[in-house]
């Protein structure tokens, strides 16, 4: 009987884990949404914008489903006579790079200023032909136009009345003009004047009202709850005894574990894929004061977009949680291949690579035979299939010599019966290329063990590797 029950215990357990697969890889496409604004939408006066600007704030409201990005601009105008039109700066054309789902536009307060308001009579048509730009997008965005926040004391060269006055009417008549849907942010912060830190300018309690107020028109409920003091944004759940926080960011999924007390330095190990999977190393970690930090690039393939935003993540966990300025990177299977793709274009980050049975060479896996997974990495890099070969650019064997160049030493944990990410396809030959370029790369084979189980039930000797090489201020 007990042969029976673990038997399909089994088989419940590889349907589950396969089930977990499917979905992720063919998850929804998130709804897309750009927040055009200035220095109030940027977050400007803000401790932590990362965490605390309106779009953040939003993002985290929304949650997973949803990719809100902030693309303020701190002083810029509606107008394009202005001293700073928004159309001018780059955000404004990444904005439209993005070709965002739904944008909501936040202008005006600017543009009161005595300087920029001369021209008044071409701020309904520049506003018309900023919407129109946005319009014409092959995404065709819902666009949502927000009246300015009130000014609580005139600051900055900014005239209150003005706003109050004259650009929130006018915003008002745009709106009913091209039949847009409009966001009174005007009245939804006018009871809380303690709530601006210069008369102008919102706190983070200003930016939880603008997010909430948005929220509420795009679901039509009231929005959750969120905590502005929080050590980290989402929600907290626990994780080996300590306080575990979920968030979206860019669209990710991502996690940080805060450890009961920080290590001196505050060192963390970051995991681009499968968090929690053989965590043996990372719960001792924890224990050490490590803070434990993931974010989602599982099905990225290392692509440059995805690199891109990890060096966005990995600045906001360094500058706004002063978390090490060199981090440890964590790489099972796929996730190896993010690694060394991440320590290559940003080497001077990484204190050291802890890589478990990673793919090193992408012809290995996922290979053509698996013509999905295939499909999807070729989108991803943008690439035709018969440019792809054991030299493609993004194969371990061709980015190790910048890593050798900054010394950055490498543990490899494989199993010599590696069916799925063979270890003489992949790791073994990044190992003796890198010895040859006289980098430090140790590999722990363990006998008869295919691609699962990862890690080792007793980590000591990967936890030694981490310890000895991230930085820790004695």
């Amino acid at each position: 009987m007990k042969k029976i029950n673990y038997f399909r215990l089994i088989v419940l357990c590889c349907l589950l884990f396969c089930s977990t697969l499917v979905v992720g890889q063919n998850k929804k496409e998130p709804i897309k949404v750009a927040c055009i604004g200035n220095s109030i939408t940027y977050g400007a006066k803000i401790k932590n914008r990362f965490q605390n600007s309106y779009p953040s704030i939003l993002q985290q409201m929304l949650g997973e489903g949803y990719d809100v990005r902030n693309f303020g601009v701190s002083g810029c105008t509606c107008l394009h006579k202005g001293n700073k039109p928004y159309v001018k700066r780059k955000e404004y054309k990444e904005a439209l790079t993005f070709n965002p789902d739904i944008v909501t536009i936040k202008l005006g307060t600017n543009d009161s200023k005595a300087y920029n308001w001369c021209f008044k009579d071409e701020f309904k048509d520049d506003l018309k032909s900023l919407i129109s730009s946005f319009e014409s997008l092959p995404s065709h965005p819902k666009i949502y136009l927000c009246l300015p926040v009130p000014v609580m004391r005139p600051n900055f060269r900014i005239q209150q009345d003005v706003v109050a006055d004259e650009v929130v009417p006018m915003v008002k008549q745009v709106a009913t003009e091209k039949n847009l849907s409009q966001i009174d942010l005007y009245d939804a912060l006018l009871p809380f004047p303690k709530y601006f830190v210069d008369g102008v300018h919102p706190n983070a309690l200003g930016a939880e009202i603008i997010a909430a107020t948005i929220y509420k028109k795009f679901i039509g409920k009231k929005a959750p709850e969120y905590n502005v003091n929080q050590p980290f944004p989402g929600k907290i759940s626990k994780w080996n005894g300590c306080n575990r926080y979920d968030f979206i960011t860019r669209g990710r999924h991502a996690i940080v574990v805060e450890p009961k007390e920080a290590a001196p330095g505050r060192p963390w190990i970051w995991r681009p894929a499968f968090f929690g999977a053989y965590a043996y190393a990372d719960e001792a970690l924890l224990k050490l004061g490590f803070h434990i930090v993931y974010l989602d690039v599982t099905h990225s393939y290392g692509n440059p977009q995805a690199v891109v935003d990890g060096k966005m993540f990995y600045d906001a966990m360094v500058i706004n949680y002063n978390l090490s300025k060199k981090v440890t990177i964590e790489g099972f299977s796929r996730g190896g291949y993010y690694a060394f793709n991440w320590a290559a274009v940003y080497p001077e980050q990484v204190a050291c690579l802890y890589v478990d049975a990673p793919v090193c060479d992408i012809v290995s896996w996922p290979g053509r035979a698996r013509k999905r997974l295939w499909n999807n990495f070729l989108d991803l890099w943008n690439v035709k299939d018969e440019e792809v070969n054991h030299d493609f650019k993004g194969n371990v064997l061709q980015i190790i010599p910048k890593l050798a160049e900054y010394k950055i030493p490498i543990l490899g944990v494989c199993g010599d019966s590696d069916n799925t990410v063979p270890y003489s396809d992949n790791l073994k030959k990044v190992k003796e290329a890198y010895e040859k370029l006289g980098g430090s790369i140790d590999v722990i084979i363990k006998p008869g063990i295919d691609h699962h189980p990862h890690s080792l039930r007793d980590p000591e000797k990967i936890v030694n590797f981490i310890i000895t090489h991230q930085d820790i201020v004695q």
